[in-house]
């Protein structure tokens, strides 16, 4: 299973789906000064650049990846933004990815290997289908 955790504001401005803010499944890397030249990068547009800027910021450059973990606890984290308001974890099934059209890479080296992170976006770069998302539970900051 993959989690997804996102604050309950979100989560209502998008009407429950998981929606990318970007629309690019490839992105070139831009030089602003945000990135280093330690070679994570290639020149070009590439799929592994657009994953590898999401990393760094959701919907960098355009990409329409959504961050995705291994781990309940941190999508809890991210879902209560650092245990400050209410959230929800999204429980997904990656058996169904293949089927229901949602591509998923696990970079083999991280920006945070902690996260467990593994990106996701679907075929038309659009919202995650409903059809691999098997629960949505709330969730409170532990203070509550």
């Amino acid at each position: 299973m993959l989690y997804r955790g996102e604050c309950l504001q979100t989560h209502k401005a998008n009407q429950g789906e998981i929606r990318p803010k970007g629309n690019l499944s490839e992105v070139a890397p831009i030089h602003d000064g945000t990135i280093t030249y330690d070679g994570r990068f290639t020149y070009g547009e590439s799929e592994k650049n657009a994953v590898r800027a999401h990393h760094l910021e959701s919907g960098k450059w355009g990409g329409c990846w959504i961050s995705t973990t291994r781990d309940y606890e941190r999508a809890k984290y991210f879902a209560t933004s650092g245990n400050m308001s209410e959230g929800v974890i999204y429980i997904l099934d990656e058996s169904l990815f293949a089927q229901e059209g949602v591509v998923a890479i696990e970079d083999a080296d991280p920006h945070y290997p902690g996260e467990m992170e593994v990106s996701i976006r679907s075929v038309d770069c659009g919202p995650i289908p409903q059809s691999v998302v098997i629960a949505c539970e709330p969730v409170n900051p532990d203070w509550m």
